[in-house]
């Protein structure tokens, strides 16, 4: 067997603490949104819907669909971004042009966000049309 040196770059190494910090920032202090079991379905309370930390602690993509399908049923549509990797004016011209609600969270968002958010977007398309989001983003 050869023996395999691997050089880390001043550059390599700022790029991994960076990854690494993003990781523990987006774990650090997740709220889980409070639920009861009612016939296997989740059950959320209006409450729970209130804090932005709550978004946080969605857990799986079946989660996501569920929490967004009740605050659609109950008449509000928002939309989860997070701080990086998302254009930041977008959320601010949603909420000018649609009065959407944007929850904002810091870091990345999940995969079980995007899952809400995909239910979300529908409900935006069906609402203001499929060129919502284009009109958005000018």
């Amino acid at each position: 067997m050869k023996n395999i040196k691997i050089y880390f770059t001043s550059k390599k190494i700022i790029r991994l603490l960076f990854v690494i910090s993003i990781m523990s920032i987006s774990c650090n202090n997740v709220t889980r949104v409070n639920q009861k079991h009612n016939n296997e379905k989740i059950v959320i309370e209006e409450t729970d819907l209130k804090e932005s930390d709550n978004y946080k602690g969605i857990k799986s993509c079946q989660e996501g669909y569920d929490l967004a399908k009740k605050e659609i049923k109950i008449g509000k549509i928002k939309y989860i971004f997070g701080s990086i990797g998302s254009r930041q004016e977008l959320p601010n011209r949603l909420e000018e042009l649609y009065s959407i609600e944007i929850i904002r969270l810091q870091g990345i968002i999940t995969r079980s966000n995007r899952c809400y958010n995909d239910v979300m977007y529908k409900e935006i398309q069906r609402k203001y049309g499929n060129d919502a989001f284009n009109k958005a983003m000018k």
